[in-house]
């Protein structure tokens, strides 16, 4: 799982797993034919899966960074933090909480499919590893995920395309 730099330290995967895992998750989701909830669905269903992800990381992002600087509204001119800066302090902590929560329900999910799809035993915490994989080290089972779904020995990586793989590059699994 820790082989995240195998393909150098700028590949996109590697930094769409530090900085943007949703996005990296959706492709592979997108790789997989899963819903965006990560179930397995119809090609209607699934041909969709990395732009919601994609948009929901945006809205996650821009509701964040929101609240964020509206927090400074809420100080008083005596530099106190008032009632309303509580509040949006509150809700932007819940805000990033519940997307939090979310990724690694995504990721534990994902990351089952793939197992089982390859017949991949858990070795460390049976029945728990993909959460705990997900939880304790997100970023590197996005990025071992990615490695194991799309073939970047033969096929550049991409940020922000359906699959991070060129449109002419053949779906591995």
């Amino acid at each position: 799982m820790c082989d995240c730099c195998r393909h150098g330290p700028i590949h996109p995967a590697i930094w769409n797993a530090l900085c943007c895992p949703m996005i990296l998750v959706g492709q592979v989701m997108h790789r997989l034919k899963l819903t965006w909830l990560g179930n397995e669905g119809t090609i209607a269903q699934t041909t969709a899966t990395f732009r919601i992800l994609l948009y929901m990381t945006i809205a996650y992002v821009t509701v964040e960074r929101l609240l964020y600087f509206m927090a400074s509204a809420g100080i008083d001119e005596r530099g106190k933090p008032t009632d309303v800066f509580w509040t949006l302090v509150f809700t932007r902590l819940f805000w990033i909480f519940c997307f939090a929560v979310f990724t690694i329900f995504l990721v534990a999910k994902t990351r089952a499919r793939i197992r089982s799809k390859y017949s991949i035993p858990e070795k460390q915490c049976p029945g728990c590893e993909d959460f705990c994989c997900s939880l304790w080290c997100n970023c590197c089972t996005v990025a071992q995920m990615a490695r194991h779904t799309a073939d970047y020995d033969t096929y550049a990586g991409l940020c922000c395309s359906e699959t991070g793989t060129p449109p002419h590059a053949p779906s591995i699994v």
